[in-house]
């Protein structure tokens, strides 16, 4: 009995770091993009740390949010055969659509926003690191961010599997949520 809680601990240990890495790897180079974005904004507008670094959490997650909205939408305009017509009085004039557009176009905005205060706290846990890993190990600067990228991973996914209910509160801000 011992041994089997053990291997089951050291396989979700396993797990976990397998999941970090497969979203570690596509976020460092958002993150490299990231630093050089919030090095500008401070240098340009002269933004304090936390202002710089929402703007750039701001700016990475926006085609991030508009690519996981719009990529099914755009799939179920494809997958609607071209014969299928709604009678007249069923269509949509140009304004129903244009408000239609203005409206997800600000629902997605506001998400965004929402996304990008609810990662801060991460954004402040990857700098913390990367800063005390300048400190403590020689290695080079890539590879410390990487690691702070890893470590924050990690520690979003025991957010994600201990409060099971923010993915899913996530899911339904990104598509169902009236705004």
């Amino acid at each position: 009995m011992p041994l089997e809680f053990a291997a089951d601990l050291l396989l979700a240990i396993l797990d976990l770091v397998r999941m970090s890495l497969i979203i570690a790897i596509p976020a460092f180079p958002i993150v490299l993009l990231c630093r050089k974005l919030h090095k500008r904004l401070s240098e340009k507008f002269g933004l304090n740390w936390i202002l710089a670094s929402f703007a750039s959490a701001f700016a990475a997650l926006t085609p991030i949010v508009f690519a996981l909205y719009l990529v099914p939408l755009l799939m179920g305009i494809a997958a609607t055969p071209e014969t299928a017509s709604l009678p007249e009085f069923m269509q949509l004039t140009i304004l129903d659509q244009a408000m239609a557009f203005i409206s997800t176009i600000v629902k997605n905005l506001l998400t965004i926003l929402l996304f990008a205060i609810l990662a801060m706290p991460l954004v402040f846990f990857a700098s913390f690191l990367e800063e005390k890993l300048k400190e403590m190990v020689k290695v080079p600067e890539l590879a410390q961010t990487f690691i702070a990228v890893f470590a924050t991973t990690v520690l979003a996914w025991i957010i994600l599997l201990y409060f099971s209910w923010i993915l899913p509160a996530m899911i339904w801000k990104l598509y169902w949520s009236p705004i």
